[in-house]
């Protein structure tokens, strides 16, 4: 018993370092690619025949703008700031359009 506090301890102590570790490779690989809003729109375009089809301004200053192909399904969503830097927020498959919203109050 005297020697398994010890190992224990020294159990916990390797376990809760480990943590910060897992969690920052993580952090590093939800990273948002970055770059100039022409290469992305470009390889956006190339790779996977997506094309802008909304855009709106955000809070932030930033432009978002969804990109999404009708052939493959797939689709973007890039934020582009003022100074012409884009990040893909997020991509995914089977993107659906849904019919625009007749303005005025919903009955």
């Amino acid at each position: 018993m005297r020697f398994a506090l010890p190992i224990l301890a020294a159990t916990l102590v390797a376990g809760l370092c480990a943590v910060p570790a897992a969690a920052q490779q993580n952090q590093q690989q939800m990273r948002m690619p970055c770059h100039d809003s022409g290469e992305i729109h470009k390889q956006l375009s190339r790779k996977y025949d997506e094309a802008p089809v909304a855009f709106g301004l955000q809070t932030n200053g930033n432009l978002l703008q969804i990109y999404a192909s009708k052939d493959t399904g797939t689709w973007t969503v890039v934020s582009t700031s003022p100074a012409g830097l884009s990040c893909i927020v997020a991509a995914g498959k089977s993107w659906e359009s849904l019919p625009l919203i007749k303005e005025g109050p919903v009955a």
